[in-house]
C-alpha cells in the first residue's frame, strides 16, 4: 500500500509541473508574501523558543519533574512544531516509553503563547485578551487530553546525557536555526499554492486549515470562533511538520492528527461559551467530566489490584 501511495505522490509532482509554469506568477507573488509573514510574524516569535526548547530537550533528566511533565509544559510555552520535535527527541534518547511519547503527541502540538497573544490577539484583534483567552482554552484543552491518555503519568527514564554543556548549547541554537528554515519553507509552499486561489473569496475560510499564519491574518475580526478553529487544527502545514518527526521515530501518525481534529472542535466551543458568559455551563461539564474520568480510572486500578490478588493467592 504504501508503494503505491509514494507511485501516487510521485505522479502528482510529475504533473504540477505545467501548473506552476501556468501559475508561476501568482505561486511567485505567494512565495514572497510567506517570506514576509516569516519574517515578520513567525521567526521572531518562534526562534528565541525554539532555542531554549532545543537545550531543555537535552537537559530532561536534570530537572525535578519527571521528564514527561516537563515535555508538556515546554510544548504549551515554545509552541509547533518544538512540541512534538522535543517528545520525539526525548523518545530517542529514551527518556520516556513509547506509549508516553503517542500519549504526548496527542496534546503537545500547540502554539505558543507569544504567537496567541502577540500575532493573534494584538496584531491581527488589537487586543491582547483575546489572544489570553485563546492561550487558556488550549492550555486546558492540552491538560484535560493529557489526563485523559495518561500522559501525565510518571515514567521511568533509562537514558541521559553525557555531553558538556557547550556542546548542547550549540546543538540547541544550530537545530534551532534549521526549524525555523524549515518552518519557513513550509510557509512559503502553501502560501504559494494557496496564491492562485485568492480570487475566489470562499478560499480565505479554508486557508487557515491549510496554512495557519497567513490563512488567520485574512480573517475579520468579527470572526472569532473560525479563527479558534483554525489555531486548533492548526493546518495542515503544521501536520506536515510534525508527521516528518514522528515518521523518523517511527511514532504512529494518526494519534497527532486526531488530537489535532479535536482542538479544532473543541476551542471553538469553549471560546463560544466564555464570550456569551456561559462560564458556570464550562466549570459544571469539566467538573463532571473530571470526575467521571477520575472515578473510572480508580475503578479500573481498584479492578487490577483485586485481579492481581486473585492470581497471586493461586500462585
Amino acid at each position: 500500500m504504501k508503494k503505491y501511495l509514494k507511485s501516487l505522490f510521485a505522479l502528482t509532482l510529475l504533473f504540477s509541473f505545467p501548473l506552476l509554469m501556468f501559475w508561476g506568477r501568482q505561486a511567485g507573488e505567494g512565495i514572497g508574501d510567506g517570506l514576509q509573514l516569516a519574517y515578520r510574524s513567525a521567526l521572531p516569535a518562534l526562534f528565541p523558543s525554539a532555542v531554549v526548547c532545543g537545550i531543555l530537550a537535552e537537559l530532561l533528566e536534570y530537572l525535578p519533574l519527571p521528564p514527561n511533565h516537563t515535555l508538556w509544559i515546554t510544548a504549551q510555552l515554545c509552541g509547533f512544531p518544538l512540541g512534538i520535535k522535543s517528545v520525539c527527541r526525548a523518545y530517542q534518547r529514551e527518556l520516556i516509553d513509547r506509549r508516553t511519547a503517542v500519549a504526548l503527541s496527542l496534546c503537545s502540538a500547540n502554539a505558543s503563547p507569544a504567537f496567541l497573544i502577540l500575532y493573534v490577539g494584538g496584531k491581527l484583534f488589537g487586543n491582547l485578551r483575546v489572544g489570553v483567552y485563546f492561550f487558556i482554552i488550549q492550555s486546558l484543552i492540552s491538560f484535560l487530553i493529557a489526563y485523559l491518555s495518561d500522559a501525565l503519568i510518571p515514567c521511568k527514564s533509562i537514558g541521559g546525557s553525557t555531553e558538556s554543556v557547550f556542546i548542547i548549547l550549540g546543538t540547541g541554537i544550530s537545530n534551532a536555526t534549521i526549524g525555523c528554515l524549515g518552518l519557513t519553507g513550509y510557509i512559503c509552499l502553501f502560501s504559494a499554492l494557496a496564491a492562485p486561489m485568492k480570487p475566489f473569496g470562499w478560499f480565505k475560510f479554508i486557508h487557515g486549515f491549510l496554512e495557519l499564519t497567513g490563512g488567520i491574518s485574512k480573517l475579520n475580526s468579527d470572526q472569532l470562533l473560525l479563527c479558534g478553529a483554525m489555531i486548533g487544527f492548526s493546518g495542515i502545514s503544521v501536520l506536515l511538520q510534525n508527521a516528518s518527526f514522528l515518521a523518523q521515530t517511527r511514532l504512529p501518525i494518526m494519534p497527532m492528527c486526531c488530537g489535532k481534529i479535536l482542538y479544532g472542535v473543541l476551542m471553538p466551543t469553549l471560546l463560544y461559551l466564555i464570550i456569551n458568559n456561559h462560564l458556570m455551563v464550562l466549570y459544571i461539564s469539566f467538573g463532571i467530566l473530571f470526575f467521571w474520568i477520575s472515578f473510572d480510572k480508580f475503578r479500573k486500578r481498584r479492578y487490577n489490584d483485586f485481579i492481581q490478588h486473585k492470581r497471586r493467592r493461586y500462585l
